[in-house]
């Protein structure tokens, strides 16, 4: 049976199951270990081990959990995407000053995110969703100026 995006979503949002899938990941246990250490009950334990299992992101061998190399996979999404949701976090109060912010200018909000926002990444999102939906570049797209073109090939740096 065939899993689904929703499946995975499901198995890994679960606070226990995500609990189990980590400490699976993070070191080789059995079941009463698990159990012990995330203060489970054995229904619970066994009920979200079993949307693990299902989902194709464990697999049990001689009495021990693993990751399989599909969960391998995707616990290192996973942790990625940790990784940016914390980033996002630290820059909350940053990133909604620049949602209040009503500049008409591209050049101006090009330097408010540049001022504001240290985070590479992030800065590169922005700029990249500031390019996407200006109206100004679409209508420079649409017409072939060559403005459209520099715009284009900014490199994006990661």
């Amino acid at each position: 049976m065939p899993v689904s995006k929703l499946s995975i979503l499901d198995a890994i949002s679960d606070k226990g199951a995500s609990n189990i899938f980590k400490s699976i990941a993070s070191l080789d246990s059995n079941s009463e270990i698990l159990i012990t250490k995330l203060n489970l009950t054995r229904k619970q334990y066994y009920s979200r081990m079993s949307v693990l299992l299902k989902a194709g992101l464990v697999k049990r061998y001689k009495g021990r959990y693993f990751l399989t190399a599909f969960g391998k996979v995707i616990y290192d999404a996973r942790v990625t995407l940790e990784a940016k949701i914390d980033d996002a976090i630290s820059n909350y109060w940053k990133l909604k000053a620049i949602d209040s912010l009503e500049m008409p200018s591209g050049d101006e909000t090009d330097k408010v995110i540049s001022v504001l926002i240290d985070n590479e990444e992030i800065r590169s999102v922005l700029m990249k969703q500031m390019l996407s939906s200006s109206p100004d570049i679409s209508e420079a797209a649409n017409q072939n100026d060559p403005i459209k073109k520099s715009l284009v090939t900014v490199p994006n740096r990661r």
